[in-house]
């Protein structure tokens, strides 16, 4: 029966391609008329996809301090996009590691040890910016003053640019979401202080560079973490426990929405 199909379909494609004469002996051809083809589109679900998640940055990228084993927000988030539809399942490669600085991360990416993993990339997740903070703090713990943070401000930004960069000379297309970083010292006081003034300037600084990047998107995530009342944070008080992975996950699949950059 496939033979007579297959047959059956070379026939038709070779006879519109013969002249009558050769079919039927007669001297005079007949106008060829074209065969009409209707386009055809695979759609997006057709074949499902395994989509590969990079995660770069620091300890909340790495997942630290969730205590549920569950990967952090990279872990849910990539438990989250495997059951969008069309997708088959995820892959994670977790670069990111614990204490790392945007001039560490710039580094990494000048040397080349990020290409594979950014190249190959479906999303690329990042976290940078606690550890340039918190370095100033152990330096000048007994003499801080806000011009130390604005000073290295003007640095991180530059680096933070220079790593967008590295990113789009790699993978061109692939979206980046960048998460903000928080004030864990507002387990201590609820006041507004300079402290927190300047994880703002560090917020807005990030998101303004993201807003430069149209498959690029900023996930704020200090509101989640002013004060403990919702008890979001390991038990070292620094960094999000497993709640606190877990509202981060939410945030970051709301703007990725609103960002135009999910599917389902």
């Amino acid at each position: 029966m496939k033979r007579i199909l297959l047959i059956g379909i070379l026939v038709m494609f070779i006879l519109p391609g013969c002249s009558s004469s050769f079919i039927f002996g007669n001297d005079e051809a007949e106008p060829r008329i074209p065969a009409a083809f209707t386009a055809f589109t695979v759609p997006p679900t057709f074949v499902p996809d395994t989509l590969i998640i990079t995660a770069i940055g620091d300890s909340l990228s790495q997942g630290v301090g969730d205590e549920a084993n569950r990967g952090g927000y990279v872990g849910r988030l990539a438990g989250e996009i495997r059951a969008w539809q069309g997708v088959q399942g995820t892959s994670v490669e977790n670069t990111a590691k614990r204490g790392r600085r945007s001039d560490q991360l710039l580094s990494l990416f000048q040397q080349g040890e990020l290409t594979g993993p950014i190249a190959e990339a479906d999303y690329v997740t990042m976290t940078i910016g606690g550890n340039d903070i918190m370095r100033i703090v152990k330096r000048d713990l007994f003499s801080l003053n806000v011009q130390a943070f604005e000073d290295e401000l003007v640095l991180y930004e530059n680096r933070v640019r220079n790593i967008f960069a590295a990113i789009r000379s790699i993978n061109p297309t692939v979206p980046i979401i960048a998460v903000g970083v928080y004030n864990p010292f507002s387990l201590i006081t609820d006041e507004i202080n300079e402290f927190d003034e300047i994880i703002t300037s560090y917020n807005q600084t990030m998101e303004e560079v993201v807003e430069e990047d149209p498959q690029a998107c900023y996930v704020p995530v200090k509101d989640l973490f002013l004060g403990n009342k919702n008890l979001v944070y390991h038990t070292d008080f620094f960094h999000p426990n497993s709640k606190g992975y877990n509202l981060m996950t939410e945030r970051i699949l709301d703007r990725m929405e609103e960002c135009g950059l999910g599917r389902g």
